[in-house]
């Protein structure tokens, strides 16, 4: 995958500037500091000729940090996230690889990472990508609010040899094509009230791989290659989640993990949705009655002889005064935090957006 111009010019970089370099060995976890204006060069060394492909996950718990293939980080080369990961495919006689770990923002960034490795029978994670950047795309994207987690991911492929020609994505869907892979989707739920990095750290370690995940996490769902790679949770603010898929091949009896990606469905850098007050008791006691009285508007503008679903499925009774309807969102948040915080995570399918109609927050 990394460009061989790129990679020799990279490396007489490395050399003349004196780069960071941190060894990594598969399935041992590296914690990696990168200070402000620094690159730092991951290394992966003495590969076995049976490893097919790489990839490289790092996590951190709320800044971004840049993996890259090259030392530049350019499109397609590269991601910025908190949770990223990239799939490095190996020449023939290929025994080393260099990626690149940057902060995108100029601050310190601390973070853990791994190396997994996996032969030419597994199933390469996001090989079939045709929505995200990079060309494989291993990431796991969430996207969450107040209601609702949404997690997207890129369909895998078939593994190959070093060297070997990928399998077509887009042929038939017959039993020797990436159309008999199956994703599992697994959740693995961090200490509650527990919003520290040695925690969100701790629960990487334990499920970064597939193997940890099956033991340590719970599988929710199982989706087939012609289902749409993406599924709808309910959030729960102040709660670490973190979420992985596990690609499997039926007919080789063989899997990979994609990067595992994690989420608060809060915020540390917002005063908004702060993580930071969430557990507060002022904060509890404010929803509580808050949440009560949204509760009791929902009553009030519905109906007594109405139940709530109704009033839902109505979109409030059909009252479609622009003022009335803001005026009854912003007090029915709280009666949705109440809720979640109230009941254990689930798979949803309702959404702001069908409560409150098309002016949903």
């Amino acid at each position: 995958r990394t460009n061989t111009v790129y990679k020799y010019c990279d490396e007489f970089i490395i050399n003349f500037l004196g780069l960071d370099r941190v060894i990594f060995l598969p399935g041992r976890f590296q914690n990696v500091s990168i200070s402000q204006n620094e690159t730092v060069q991951a290394v992966v060394s003495t590969i076995p000729s049976e490893v097919a492909f790489i990839t490289l996950q790092f996590h951190t718990q709320h800044r971004n940090a840049t993996i890259s293939y090259t030392r530049m980080p350019g499109l397609g080369l590269s991601l910025t996230a908190v949770d990223s990961g990239l799939v490095s495919a190996l020449r023939r006689d290929q025994t080393s690889l260099t990626l690149f770990l940057s902060s995108p923002d100029g601050n310190t960034v601390a973070g853990t990472g791994v190396i997994l490795s996996y032969s030419s029978t597994d199933p390469v994670p996001g090989a079939c990508n045709m929505e995200f950047d990079l060309e494989i795309d291993p990431n796991i994207y969430i996207h969450y609010n107040l209601y609702e987690t949404t997690i997207r991911f890129a369909p895998a492929n078939l593994g190959y040899e070093r060297d070997g020609a990928p399998p077509a994505c887009s042929q038939s869907t017959g039993a020797d094509t990436r159309w008999r892979l199956q994703y599992d989707i697994y959740q693995y739920f961090l200490p509650e009230n527990d919003l520290s990095e040695r925690s969100l750290f701790t629960g990487f370690q334990a499920v970064a791989d597939k193997q940890g995940m099956m033991e340590n996490g719970k599988r929710v769902m199982t989706l087939e290659s012609t289902d749409v790679s993406s599924m709808v949770f309910n959030s729960i603010p102040g709660q670490g989640i973190i979420y992985s898929v596990i690609v499997r091949d039926p007919l080789l009896n063989t899997s990979a993990s994609y990067v595992p990606a994690h989420t608060y469905a809060c915020s540390f850098n917002s005063t908004l949705d702060s993580c930071q007050t969430l557990g507060k008791i002022s904060t509890k006691i404010f929803f509580t009655i808050t949440g009560l009285a949204g509760l009791f508007v929902f009553l009030v503008l519905c109906g007594f002889g109405a139940t709530v679903s109704q009033c839902m499925m109505v979109s409030l009774c059909s009252i479609n005064t622009t003022t009335v309807r803001t005026f009854v969102s912003i007090y029915s948040l709280p009666v949705v935090y109440f809720i979640n915080k109230s009941l254990p995570s689930r798979v949803v399918t309702w959404s702001a957006e069908r409560i409150m109609g098309s002016e949903a927050v």
